[in-house]
């Protein structure tokens, strides 16, 4: 037996269990959504604080083993349906010591469950062996359990703590600009006059730059209309470019 069963009878566990508000019975093991069910209880203050107090039952119910007793009373309790043969006390109890030794681990909560599924299954006449038993119970899923998840991850849901706010951008300013004033308009129109002028002066410094290095071509043009100064500078340019 484990510390939790040494700790919690079954009757204390039943009766707790039976004390639990219709409510939160509800959600625990007959809401078909897990989420709706989880957040629910998270949410509600009165289902939270019922489920904190009750959370030792609850898991308790979902994983206790069956004891010799819950082995004979899960059973036993499907006779009228699986008719069994009359049997002398040694073999009844031979019988009862092949179950319990093969289902001394298996929570009562699964075993009910499988007792339950056997029963639905049109495909079952008898009463299963005990191996094949334990790997029913081990494969149906029972309300004990998904109870104990659901109570487990309410709380868990409600003791996470808040998200931090993420970090955006600045806001975008979206309000116009201050109108300019008077001296405002002045100062722009000095400079603009200014610029004007500096550009001016260095245009005509570039353009006298450039007459400036120019050879002096002047002289009567011949029938052409290139004067011979002309010509000449125009033989030594091609000269220059052949040689380059």
């Amino acid at each position: 037996m484990t510390g939790l069963t040494q700790t919690t009878s079954s009757n204390a566990i039943r009766q707790t269990l039976s004390e639990l508000s219709p409510g939160l019975k509800s959600l625990l093991a007959f809401e078909p959504s897990n989420l709706r069910a989880v957040g629910e209880i998270a949410r509600t203050p009165a289902l939270l604080a019922e489920v904190r107090a009750s959370l030792p039952a609850i898991e308790a119910r979902a994983k206790a083993p069956a004891s010799p007793k819950d082995v004979e009373r899960i059973i036993g309790a499907k006779f009228a349906t699986y008719r069994q043969p009359e049997r002398s006390d040694g073999e009844w109890a031979m019988f009862w010591a092949d179950y319990k030794a093969v289902l001394e681990d298996v929570p009562a909560s699964a075993l009910e469950a499988a007792m339950d599924a056997i029963i639905r299954d049109p495909k079952i006449e008898f009463l299963p062996k005990p191996a094949k038993l334990r790997e029913i119970a081990m494969l149906t899923e029972n309300r004990a359990v998904r109870a104990f998840d659901r109570a487990r991850q309410a709380i868990e849901l409600a003791d996470r703590p808040p998200e931090q706010p993420k970090v955006g951008l600045p806001p975008i300013v979206t309000a116009k600009p201050p109108k300019p004033s008077e001296e405002d308009r002045a100062r722009v129109k000095a400079w603009a006059r200014e610029f004007a002028q500096q550009d001016e002066a260095r245009k005509a410094a570039e353009k006298a730059q450039r007459r400036a290095d120019m050879p002096d071509t002047s002289g009567a043009p011949d029938q052409t209309g290139v004067t011979p100064a002309m010509r000449a500078h125009l033989a030594q340019k091609q000269d220059k470019g052949r040689a380059a």
